[in-house]
């Protein structure tokens, strides 16, 4: 099946979109936008729900793109919590989860360390990646999710899909 954004068909399917976060659904590949760190558990767990509905159609073979756009490093009790939880769901996003932080500096390190602590305290099984660049992480979860011989998605299609979800209409 071809995908949606290169067949001229209509958009990819946005799940939940307010000014923190924009998740979206293509086949087996979620894309969360993160425009601002979440302050409450809300849009983490619209993200697991739109991974949820993925990973039951795709058994095994659903990924995430992870982008963090802006944003303080600044996170309360309540969401490190959730975001321990939901990294610690092997059924969710199987095949790889890249985590493309595009926020530079001091914010960017922050949230690079924040993302670490919460992969190691998880222990997750899922594969995980960080990255600076939407292009690299598009050849990794391609990579990834043809060695679980899934959908048929090809990078350039990938990085439309994530430059889709994560740019403001």
């Amino acid at each position: 099946m071809a995908s949606v954004i290169s067949s001229g068909a209509d958009a990819p399917m946005v799940s939940f979109e307010n000014e923190t976060a924009r998740i979206a659904i293509e086949r087996n590949v979620v894309v969360a936008a993160w425009f601002q760190e979440p302050r409450v558990p809300l849009e983490l767990r619209e993200m697991e729900r739109a991974g949820k509905k993925v990973s039951a159609k795709y058994k095994g073979a659903s990924a995430l793109f992870n982008v963090i756009i802006s944003g303080k490093p600044s996170f309360s009790e309540e969401v490190r919590n959730e975001v321990n939880r939901i990294t610690s769901d092997d059924t969710l996003f199987t095949a790889a989860t890249a985590h493309v932080i595009l926020v530079e500096g001091f914010v960017g390190s922050a949230v690079r360390a924040f993302l670490a602590t919460a992969l190691v305290m998880s222990r997750t099984k899922t594969p995980n990646k960080t990255f600076n660049d939407v292009g690299l992480a598009a050849k990794w979860v391609k990579e990834r999710l043809d060695a679980v011989k899934t959908e048929g998605w090809n990078e350039a299609d990938l990085v439309t899909f994530v430059k889709y979800t994560t740019t403001r209409k």
